[in-house]
């Protein structure tokens, strides 16, 4: 409960023949994070070409998903040998090709289609011939030209010719241009002069403007609904393909971890050398997998992690507390044998944020948030539900202690403790910094145990966040609150000092028996340890004034609900009593506080939570714990 899962190192010489079957059988169970060996020389190199083929294959498969979109399916055991998988991906892929290739060329026949048409558009109407042949003796040219140049073309044209306008577009007049081919010169000179850009229209020799226009909107038509037809032969295509596609993928994928897993095995010519971490009471199920997946043909060893190994990291909490993994692990991993703080951080964080944001109705509200986030989110959200109901719990305990629901000053009066705008502020104040004593207290006892575990007893003993830096808190503590005399809380003080100044010099001369060495001296060594006694003096102070924002809070969350129902009833002497504005006003009010004053109560909550409190004993430098599992 206290620290991460026990590990227990397993290693398991095998022959090289069962190998597979034993890393099937542990990739099932998903309890083993494989070691690469270094007790015998691995050989990737007979895993190097069928990885590379099966990578290439996961590929095509993707591609194929892609391209048809089919969509995931159920990942499900699969009992396809890579072969299979191999022949069923090659026959969904035939069967894919001509539909995906006439959906090629149709898509682009559409385009080019519709490129035409859009062209063609401004002159639909116009009966003109579209090849050219026709007007062997006129000059025609069709284009556009800024639209406030059309007025001032008039006066330019030579006698006979015309200029047709059409449809305007982004500024740009769409137009035609008739002339005697006698003419063409002083019309194309003209035409210049006003911004005239030519278009290139589609021509077809015997059919008008207005009759290829026409054309391509058939063939727009008649290709739009060819595509429609092959889209919906794809996609009965990939909903057919959806459940082979999902067996063959997990088989691949299954097949890609194995070959993984074989790389890294260490190997002589006939056995091989399996060997990582499983949690202790896991390993002897995982011993005998291996010696079940072999034929007993096999030894295996357990053992402990040995001083200073590389143990991987699970966190393994009470159920209760398991949606506030994450709220460690955004911080860090403790490393293996220290202590585990899920459980310290849940409930420290659930007091501060409760304390900060107590109300009923607010509670109630993000508590039932939680629950519907836990019951029909997705992905993080899911799993952050139960740590946001958890939350509103706790405002909702808070809110009945200062007698708050949405700030209704009846409510008050069943206040389990007082609100935090009545009475004394110190009284919350002092609560407030009581609240922080006890929570670095507990940051400071947890670092004796984690340096007791390491077995650094000097560092439990006389460190900055030791059992002297204990003694000068709790000292410090007893004098400020008044519960002792100065000259019996003063030495401790001091001696709390003194050890924290000759601590790393006493060090020094231990490890280096007086004499200088390459590295600091002892002069740098003595002033290191005056600033650092310094600074934890000041340090202790500033942590536990930071715990004052845990009452300001509280006192600006019930200031900001009893200014809207003084908002409320200002309101209501204009308009009447129970007046919709009133309403308004009070709704708004507990809005901005639930959504800006819950987001300032969690953010400042897990600020103390990871400088006060976590930065006492808590130094990230675990590493996960990773098993090895089939198909992912």
């Amino acid at each position: 409960m206290f620290s991460p899962a026990k590990m227990t190192r397993l290693g398991a010489v095998l022959l090289k023949s069962d190998a597979r079957a034993a890393l099937r059988s542990l990739g099932a169970a998903g309890t083993l994070e494989l070691a690469e060996s270094r007790e015998l020389s691995a050989a990737p190199g007979e895993t190097a070409a069928p990885a590379k083929d099966c990578a290439a294959l996961l590929e095509r498969l993707a591609e194929f998903r892609r391209a048809t979109g089919t969509a995931g399916a159920a990942a499900q055991e699969s009992c396809l040998s890579l072969a299979e998988a191999r022949a069923a991906l090659e026959e969904l892929e035939r069967r894919a090709e001509g539909p995906l290739k006439r959906r090629a060329v149709l898509t682009a026949e559409l385009a080019g289609l519709a490129a035409a048409a859009e062209k063609l558009r401004p002159y639909a109407d116009l009966p003109l011939p579209s090849g050219g042949e026709e007007l062997r003796s006129l000059y025609c040219s069709a284009g556009t030209l800024p639209a406030q140049n059309y007025a001032g073309l008039a006066g330019r044209f030579p006698a006979g010719a015309a200029l047709l306008p059409l449809a305007e577009k982004a500024g740009r007049l769409h137009a035609v241009a008739l002339g005697l081919r006698s003419e063409a010169p002083a019309l194309a000179a003209a035409l210049k002069l006003a911004g005239f850009q030519p278009e290139a229209l589609p021509g077809r020799p015997g059919l008008t403007l207005a009759e290829l226009a026409g054309e391509h909107a058939e063939r727009l038509r008649a290709c739009g609904a060819e595509l429609e037809k092959t889209e919906a032969a794809i996609k009965a295509l990939a909903a057919e393909a959806a459940a082979p596609l999902a067996a063959a993928e997990r088989a691949l994928n299954t097949e890609k971890s194995l070959l993984e897993a074989e790389a890294g095995l260490g190997s002589t010519g006939a056995a091989v050398l399996l060997s990582g971490w499983v949690p202790s009471d896991a390993a002897p199920a995982a011993a005998a997998a291996i010696g079940e997946a072999s034929g007993g043909r096999c030894a295996v060893r357990t053992g402990p992690p040995g001083p200073g190994g590389d143990a991987p990291v699970l966190l393994r909490p009470p159920r209760l507390f398991r949606p506030f993994v994450t709220l460690v692990t955004t911080y860090g991993l403790p490393r293996y044998g220290e202590v585990e703080p899920t459980v310290f951080a849940a409930l420290s964080f659930l007091a501060m944020f409760g304390m900060m944001f107590g109300d009923v109705g607010h509670g109630a509200l993000v508590g039932l948030g939680g629950l519907l986030l836990a019951l029909k989110g997705r992905g993080a959200a899911r799993e952050a539900g139960p740590a946001v109901a958890a939350c509103g719990v706790s405002s909702v305990f808070f809110g009945f202690l200062y007698g708050s629901c949405f700030g209704m000053e009846k409510f008050r009066a069943y206040a389990l403790w007082r609100d935090p705008l009545e009475g004394d502020p110190m009284l919350l104040l002092r609560a407030a910094l009581a609240g922080g004593a006890v929570v670095l207290s507990l940051g400071l006892i947890l670092n004796i145990v984690n340096r007791l575990r390491a077995g650094d007893i000097y560092g439990a003993a006389l460190g900055k966040f030791g059992a002297a830096g204990l003694a000068f808190y709790w000292a410090g503590l007893a004098l400020a609150a008044g519960f002792a005399r100065p000259r019996l809380m003063l030495p401790v003080m001091g001696l709390a000092v003194a050890a924290w100044l000759f601590r790393e010099p006493a060090l020094f001369f231990l490890r280096r028996g007086g004499a200088e060495e390459e590295g600091e001296g002892f002069a740098a060594v003595a002033a290191e340890s005056l600033v650092g006694a310094f600074e934890g003096a000041l340090l202790y102070l500033a942590n536990t004034i930071s715990f004052v924002r845990l009452a300001a809070y509280a006192m600006s969350h019930a200031a900001l609900l009893a200014a809207a129902w003084t908002m409320r009833e200002a309101a209501d002497k204009v308009w009447g009593h129970g007046s919709a504005a009133g309403l308004l006003t009070v709704i708004a009010g507990n809005a901005v506080a639930l959504g800006l004053e819950g987001l300032v109560a969690a953010v400042q909550a897990l600020r103390l939570e990871y400088y006060e409190f976590f930065g006492k004993f808590f130094e990230p430098g675990g590493r996960a714990f990773r098993p090895f599992k089939l198909g992912i």
